[in-house]
């Protein structure tokens, strides 16, 4: 029997080894992984020439639908992700309504229409009812990871509804109880932030560092332990998002010799960039905020050690930023084409990071952490066809065309995606993203 496509002559890596040979993909899924001598013939024959070939990216945090209307950014940024090697994204998506449960069937119908590669939820607490619905939330869309907000204040633009400790603690005693249930947490003091923001603005400073300093490190570090105590409380399994403080993953792996069961996501931001850069200003605003040179290499060295299990982009594709006042100034940019390339330039060329390794935290990781694997991040036959081809020795500066602010402009990378595999469909290659995929991609949070 004839395969639907078969990658060759490639150095293919999986999150603990690699081999010399190729893949095999029928109907969607992964049906050999072997030598190229194992591989059977197939209706298109890709020769690798030696590249890299992983397991497409899984990206755990990102938001569409807040500025655009949420099928326009489905498509577009779908279409972004597919350039950027990522095959599935978890989108944090918020609903003020009193139910989840219409705002999950217009929103993954909506996605379906429009994604080129799959997709899921988490949902955001919005307001005390969704947490008495989380049981119907589970049986009706499979969602089973919430997430709650710190570090915002009641009339913040963006219109989230902070969270209290009671929230937390009501959150966790119900998703406890829930297989693959887990609860990600946006780690700040938002009362401590508060109060230095109203000194900073008093002093008139308007340079990134200024937001930086005004939502200090010991904020966000204050609020993983709380939540951490918390978890070890309910018997719940945390997932501490977005973090940029470098003791965020020594924390977590403290708290689990205890048994407590927390995981660390981090995002290419926090690990490439600092507010103290002089190519950034204020445009380059994000929550939490971009930290010093320590925490980025503190962070590192967790990334390093094993103590991160997932990188999310926060990609949020915003309208054009003003540049004309910091503390008004919409937190977000956008990463999803270059998040690969900057862990390979950054983690694997400048750290010794291996692709393996890479593939754990981009894959691997996400995949087990939300109950996908072995279908997602994994080589395993039967397992989805999601790959990603990558050329190591592409190197060429960053050039960003599309929504929201890229803070990489001009930065040389090196390991860029040449092909994108999402369930066997080719959505990427020769630069250039099959616009015929939109629409194929598939919502993977869904009822059992």
């Amino acid at each position: 029997m004839k395969a639907d496509l078969v990658i060759k002559n490639a150095r293919v890596y999986d999150h603990t080894s690699s081999f010399e040979g190729g893949i095999a993909v029928i109907d969607g899924k992964i049906a050999v992984a072997g030598t190229n001598d194992a591989l059977p013939e197939a209706h298109r024959m890709i020769d690798a020439e030696g590249r890299c070939l992983l397991p497409g990216v899984i990206d755990t945090h990102c938001h569409l639908g807040v500025a655009y209307p949420f099928d326009e950014d489905m498509n577009t940024e779908t279409a972004q992700a597919a350039r950027g090697g990522l095959t599935t994204i978890f989108l944090y998506i918020r609903n003020t309504g009193p139910s989840y449960l219409p705002f999950y069937d217009e929103r993954k119908a909506l996605g379906e229409s429009q994604s080129c590669v799959d997709f899921g939820f988490h949902f955001g607490i919005q307001r005390e009812e969704h947490i008495h619905e989380i049981p119907q939330i589970v049986d009706h869309t499979g969602v089973r990871s919430f997430k709650l907000y710190f570090g915002y204040e009641p009339d913040n633009p963006l219109g989230i509804v902070p969270a209290n400790d009671g929230w937390v603690y009501a959150t966790m005693r119900q998703v406890a109880n829930l297989q693959n249930g887990i609860v990600s947490v946006h780690c700040e003091n938002t009362a401590v932030a508060s109060w230095i923001k109203r000194e900073m603005i008093s002093s008139g400073r308007q340079d990134l560092a200024a937001y930086t300093e005004s939502r200090p490190a010991f904020c966000e570090v204050e609020t993983i332990k709380r939540m951490i105590f918390l978890a070890e409380r309910t018997g719940c399994s945390l997932q501490l998002v977005h973090t940029s403080v470098g003791a965020g993953p020594e924390l977590a792996a403290e708290a689990r010799t205890r048994g407590v069961d927390v995981t660390v996501e981090t995002c290419p931001h926090y690990l490439t960039k600092t507010a103290y850069d002089a190519d950034l200003d204020m445009t380059a605003k994000i929550s939490p905020p971009l930290r010093d040179e320590e925490q980025k290499e503190w962070l590192w060295r967790g990334v390093r050690a094993g103590l991160v299990n997932s990188i999310g982009s926060d990609h949020v594709p915003f309208l054009p930023k003003k540049g004309q006042d910091l503390w008004s100034e919409f937190p977000a940019v956008v990463s999803f084409p270059w998040e690969l390339p900057l862990m390979i330039t950054e983690g694997v060329i400048k750290r010794g990071l291996t692709l393996s390794e890479l593939v754990r935290i981009n894959s691997f990781g996400p995949a087990v952490r939300f109950g996908f694997y072995p279908r997602k991040g994994s080589l395993e036959p039967g397992a989805d066809a999601d790959l990603v081809l990558i050329d190591m020795d592409d190197e060429r500066p960053v050039h960003h065309e599309g929504k929201g602010t890229c803070i990489y402009e001009g930065m040389a990378l090196r390991g860029w995606p040449v092909l994108t595999i999402s369930r066997g469909r080719i959505v990427f290659e020769d630069g250039q993203v099959d616009e015929s995929q939109a629409g194929q991609g598939r919502c993977v949070t869904r009822p059992h």
